[in-house]
């Protein structure tokens, strides 16, 4: 059995283990955080840069080679028994020289893998942290990583990739001056009185957006989605009902947030149209409510990130 499908069959097992749970399952895709992580971005340049060298240095030493090679050869009919066992002697030392560089450095197991398992090593730490504590925010049982088990099928809006990337990436954005607060954000589920709308997970995708793109905010702190959900049922109002303003301060003020984003969504064949709000919650008012359109699904990711830009600039302090 290979190893893809023990991945798949462990997280059947523990979706089906207790009937009467719901468990919350998700996928990331490593390759696409590492080649969006600038910790990795850096580690990559490191490694291009050794690359460069070892390379420079063996065109060097094939360069040794191939001129004693071509003198020999050039030198053949002239030179004496003994001189060209000597020349002989030295076209072979510089190609072994040559080969065995080539050996030590490219080789499986070779200076450069040695190099790249260095440099990748503290990356993949960062990035399993950063997985374990979203899983662990946003309330996820199982998260399976699709650059390693296949994904065979998966809902949209289950994929965590961007979120992953963006928490990651938070450590490199610039920083404000010394003494800078932070800046608490809740993101609100979205409303949406459409059936096909909820069953393809529309409304979760957009939070799922704008909550990333908040979260990539300089000095932001994200109140997670499940305190969030939790705390709307605490009060008695349901993930699935539309949001008054007055919902959302009443629960943004229990959870200590700055702002709220909140809003609705609705799809009518591939057209996804949405509208976002954002609340100050200290002065207890709607700063900006903007509309937003995708044409298909594709689109959608841009555009809300359009749609949240101007929300969060609208908020924006000197």
């Amino acid at each position: 059995m290979t190893m893809r499908w023990i991945a798949i069959g462990l997280g059947l097992v523990m979706l089906s283990a207790v009937q009467a749970k719901e468990y919350k399952v998700g996928y990331i895709d490593s390759e696409e955080i590492i080649s969006r992580y600038e910790a990795a971005r850096e580690a990559k340049a490191q490694l291009e840069e050794d690359i460069a060298r070892f390379q420079e240095e063996a065109d060097s030493l094939r360069r040794e080679y191939e001129q004693a090679r071509d003198e020999y050869e050039t030198q053949e009919l002239t030179l004496s028994e003994e001189g060209k066992r000597a020349k002989m002697a030295e076209v072979n030392q510089r190609k072994q020289r040559y080969e065995g560089f080539l050996d030590e450095v490219y080789r499986t197991g070779g200076t450069i893998d040695q190099k790249n398992n260095e440099l990748i090593a503290p990356i993949v730490e960062k990035i399993n942290a950063a997985v374990s504590k979203l899983s662990e925010d946003e309330g996820f049982a199982l998260v399976i990583d699709a650059a390693k088990s296949e994904i065979v099928y998966a809902e949209v809006g289950l994929d965590l990739t961007e979120m992953v990337v963006s928490e990651l990436n938070r450590e490199f954005e610039p920083t404000g001056p010394a003494g800078t607060e932070k800046v608490y954000y809740a993101v609100m589920p979205l409303y949406t009185d459409n059936d096909e709308t909820r069953e393809e997970r529309v409304p979760a995708r957009i939070r799922d957006f704008v909550y990333a793109l908040a979260a990539g905010e300089p000095a932001a702190e994200m109140v997670s989605k499940v305190q969030v959900d939790q705390d709307l049922v605490d009060i008695g109002k349901s993930t699935e009902l539309e949001l008054t303003s007055d919902d959302v301060l009443t629960v943004s003020r229990r959870l200590n947030a700055d702002y709220a984003i909140y809003g609705k969504c609705s799809k009518q064949d591939r057209r996804i149209e949405f509208e976002l709000s954002i609340v100050d919650v200290g002065l207890g008012t709607v700063v900006r409510t903007e509309a937003g359109a995708a044409p298909r699904d594709e689109n959608l990711q841009e555009e809300v990130a359009r749609v949240v830009r101007i929300l969060l600039t609208s908020i924006a302090r000197p």
